[in-house]
């Protein structure tokens, strides 16, 4: 088979299957063992040097990192199956730009939200806590949400119809939702990420 993923259930990594059912694309899943510490070795240092999850190979080339994977799926297979723009236009930048927002931004607030704010599994503990780093976190994860409401103004979706780039975004959403993290005073990106939680892509991707 042409492409493996190595991953998780219920890690980053299921964006990349997410994108993967979405897009119709044969696939192998290859669940990495933590607990015999795969990750750690040598093998799998090969695909990803950090030694996370998920890493791909798509015909002998190795990918790491989900936004990068998904940036590699959409170019190469999305613009086919309509869930990647063609050409050198806006939608193009739109969807890069987006993309790695996704990543750096939204994702990367909602994690130090996490961290500092609240009592998860993943949160630090209280004593290692800072309160102004959460107070930070939880602006600029506010900040976010406002950026994302404003943008599906008018939109059903991020790009205007369902893509990869959605899927960048929502997954984190849905990340957040597992720890009670609410999109009740941001109504448009509720309606959204409904939406988008509801494909039966996202279903068989679990």
């Amino acid at each position: 088979m042409a492409i493996q993923l190595h991953s998780l259930p219920r890690s980053s990594g299921t964006r990349v299957s997410w994108a993967l059912e979405e897009l119709g694309v044969p696939y192998e899943f290859v669940e990495v063992n933590l607990k015999n510490q795969e990750h750690r070795s040598p093998r799998f240092l090969a695909l990803n040097p950090y030694g996370k999850v998920p890493a791909l190979t798509d015909d002998g080339v190795t990918f790491f990192e989900s936004g990068a994977i998904l940036l590699h799926l959409g170019h190469k297979y999305g613009v086919d199956r309509k869930l990647w723009p063609e050409g050198k236009g806006q939608a193009r930048a739109d969807a890069l730009s987006w993309t790695v927002w996704a990543m750096t931004e939204l994702g990367g607030h909602l994690l130090q939200m996490i961290y500092h704010g609240l009592d998860t599994p993943f949160s630090f503990k209280p004593e290692d806590r800072s309160k102004a780093a959460a107070d930070y976190a939880r602006s600029q994860f506010a900040r976010c949400l406002d950026t994302l409401e404003s943008r599906l103004d008018g939109r059903e979706h991020l790009l205007g119809t369902f893509s990869l780039v959605d899927i960048a975004c929502a997954s984190w959403l849905q990340f957040g939702a597992m720890f009670g993290v609410g999109l009740d005073t941001h109504p448009r990106v509720a309606a959204w990420f409904g939406q988008c939680t509801k494909r039966p892509a996202l279903a068989r991707a679990r």
